[in-house]
């Protein structure tokens, strides 16, 4: 029930009860140090009454009796003065209290309404207006940091949002390219009466190759999807990965006759072995795809501030300036005409850097100064 109080009347409360506190112990102060000034004086003149000596009728002095009956009305006087002084001292308490509490929850009212005017301009923003910001806040410190703080995360959002999209876009345009391919060569077949042989190979030709495009894609867009719940239990040798590699990729090495050249000491990383694997190969078969003949790739694993480092250098067609940090998003593609040849949709370098930030890790690319390209791969290292 508390709970769902708002913030105002909760303020108003606590500092309720805190004023009553601090009222009844000023009250109580006030009515004990009212006790000691007034019952001394209440107390002698009891005191001086019960010491007069006593007269029989007709022998008493005139001016002891009236000097009696003064001192019966300053009693009187005295203890009234007390129970008023009492009686005011609780009323004035109480009032102060009431009065305090109003005033308390009217001044919250204005002190909270610029949080009142923050959440209305919360309110309108949503997935199709994630370009608005709040502002007029820098006056106040505590607003001002939370508008800074609420405006970053909408740049976040934004980024991400754009980057759904466009991702979103991009799939869509990848799949849409193979199967209009496919259908066009339907078509083409359909139209001639009596096709041959060669034309039936031909377009078989085509279905498998753009079949085997979009098998390559969904691999890559489910890795994409399943890169939220794997396991970094397993202890991973990077030389073993990168052997097992160089021998998956023989076939593509031994056609553009290529030398592999592999430095380095056996270094070991805690991951997911499977995913680890995945990563590394991305930026080999890179390496190999676009190489050049006759050309060389080296690769390096060295041990730098307890972190394994593994450099991929290549003497390919390399990446064209300016374009560094792009190739690591989804689709991105240098020469589409190169990656439509080959093969690539532009989703493996992003999967790359995905695994790699997964695993504590990061990649970057620097052009090679001899032509191609040096990616350097980091992550945290562990000792056999």
């Amino acid at each position: 029930m508390i709970n769902r109080l708002s913030l105002r009347f909760k303020i108003t409360f606590v500092v309720t009860i805190i004023i009553i506190l601090i009222s009844t112990i000023l009250t109580i102060t006030s009515v004990h140090n009212a006790n000691i000034i007034f019952l001394p004086t209440v107390n002698s003149i009891n005191l001086k009454d019960n010491n007069e000596p006593t007269y029989k009728l007709g022998d008493k002095p005139i001016n002891d009796s009236i000097n009696e009956e003064v001192r019966y009305k300053e009693s009187i006087n005295m203890s009234r003065l007390s129970y008023n002084f009492k009686y005011n001292a609780v009323l004035y308490m109480i009032i102060i209290i009431f009065v305090g509490s109003i005033l308390i929850y009217f001044i919250l009212g204005k002190m909270l309404n610029p949080v009142k005017k923050f959440s209305k301009q919360i309110e309108i923003i949503n997935e199709y207006q994630l370009s608005d910001r709040v502002s007029g806040f820098n006056s106040c410190e505590e607003l001002g940091e939370l508008q800074k703080s609420f405006n970053s995360m909408l740049d976040r959002l934004d980024r991400a949002f754009e980057s759904k999209k466009r991702f979103s876009s991009d799939a869509a345009h990848e799949l849409k390219t193979p199967l209009a391919v496919l259908k066009n060569s339907l078509d083409v077949l359909e139209i001639d009466e009596n096709p041959s042989e060669e034309d039936y190979k031909y377009t078989v030709a085509i279905f498998k190759k753009q079949t085997e495009r979009m098998i390559s894609l969904v691999n890559n867009l489910f890795t994409m999807s399943e890169q939220k719940d794997y396991h970094f239990n397993d202890t991973v040798d990077m030389n073993i990965i990168i052997n097992d590699i160089i021998k998956d990729l023989a076939k593509e090495i031994e056609d553009k006759s290529l030398s592999i050249n592999t430095y380095g000491k056996s270094l070991s990383v805690k991951g997911n072995s499977v995913m680890l694997n995945h990563a590394i190969s991305n930026i080999i078969q890179n390496a190999v795809k676009y190489n050049n003949k006759n050309g060389s790739i080296d690769i390096i694993t060295e041990e730098v501030d307890k972190k394994c480092i593994i450099t991929i250098k290549d003497t390919g067609v390399g990446i064209e300036k300016g374009k560094e940090k792009e190739i690591f998003e989804p689709f991105y593609r240098v020469d589409t005409s190169r990656s439509r040849k080959i093969g690539g949709a532009g989703l493996g370098l992003a999967i790359t850097k995905d695994i790699i930030s997964r695993h504590g890790g990061g990649v970057n690319y620097t052009p090679n100064e001899s032509g191609g390209s040096i990616f350097e791969i980091t992550l945290p290292m562990i000792k056999i």
